[in-house]
């Protein structure tokens, strides 16, 4: 290696030879960086990658809400979303909404005995309307799904009946009684009540495995033109209950039933009460709100 001598009496001085030190040591740093380039941008684009997908894959999952409310057992509102919901199987347009679960014994009109918890089979709905559609929602927590084998007997599968009294007759089967169903791939409305049209609603049936093997996300929007005659305005209420079926297609999982008060929902007087509410927003503290407090002094 040749050594490099500086006389003394040249002409550089300090601040020079500092200042091409300065120099040299930002070309090395610019070179590295240009050699980190692909690293950098192979992190980020990885980063983007599993932001994204971990986005995609929570979404929202709802859990009940209805203490908020002070609601009893066996009351729900449907509210007003700030926008129609998409039906697409994605709850993200419902986080505002009132939800009612049914998660415990209380709620099982038969397969008590068989019942193993709530990871076993239990459904957390809501409900929402506007001047056009009545809309349902559901999360169902299921360790495993079986579907029944055609809609003409889609109850001996896992499935979900809606029982609405839209007259308010309590008497008798309600008039509205459409079923929900997820069988060979597609997603079905079908008419068990005196709607004959129902099944021409919207319907999306999306498999979530957030909510266990078998996890089921539900999304209709259903016209109340093809509902009831009634006309349907803030303040007025139904008698109303899901049904989630579990069917008897697989012995392992058969028997189970979820209704409010675990009883024949069949029968309109012993329906829940559904009422119909306003708007639903979120105030300052992030709590839900809605016009409930006026709605539930008319009761």
């Amino acid at each position: 290696m040749k050594s490099i001598s500086i006389p003394l009496s040249c002409n550089i001085e300090y601040g020079d030879l500092s200042k091409n030190m300065s120099n040299y040591l930002v070309s090395i740093i610019f070179r590295m960086v240009n050699c980190m380039k692909p690293i950098i941008f192979g992190l980020l684009l990885f980063s983007v990658v599993f932001v994204s997908f971990s986005v995609t894959w929570a979404g929202f999952l709802p859990e009940a809400n209805g203490d908020e409310f002070d609601l009893e057992h066996g009351e729900a509102i449907a509210g007003v979303l700030p926008s129609p919901p998409k039906i697409d199987g994605n709850l993200d347009d419902w986080k505002y909404a009132v939800w009612i679960a049914f998660d415990s014994k209380k709620d099982i009109l038969r397969g008590q005995a068989a019942w193993k918890g709530k990871d076993d089979i239990s459904v957390t709905w809501s409900t929402a309307w506007d001047k056009d559609n009545f809309y349902f929602a559901a999360a169902v927590r299921d360790d495993k799904f079986t579907p029944g084998a055609d809609t003409n007997e889609a109850w001996k599968g896992d499935c979900i009946f809606l029982y609405i009294d839209w007259e308010n007759l309590k008497v008798a089967v309600p008039t509205g009684k459409p079923n929900f169903s997820f069988i060979k791939n597609k997603a079905k409305v079908t008419n068990f009540g005196k709607n004959p049209d129902i099944h021409l609603s919207p319907i999306a049936v999306k498999r979530t495995p957030e909510l266990g093997k078998g996890g089921m996300v539900y999304e209709v929007a259903m016209s109340f033109e093809n509902s009831t005659k009634r006309k349907i305005k803030e303040g007025d209420h139904v008698g109303f209950t899901p049904g989630y079926e579990e069917g008897f297609n697989d012995p392992a999982e058969e028997g189970v039933f979820l209704c409010w008060f675990g009883v024949n929902p069949d029968n309109s007087a012993l329906l829940g009460k559904l009422t119909f509410g306003g708007p639903l927003a979120v105030d300052s503290s992030n709590k839900l709100t809605t016009k409930w407090g006026y709605i539930k002094a008319q009761k």
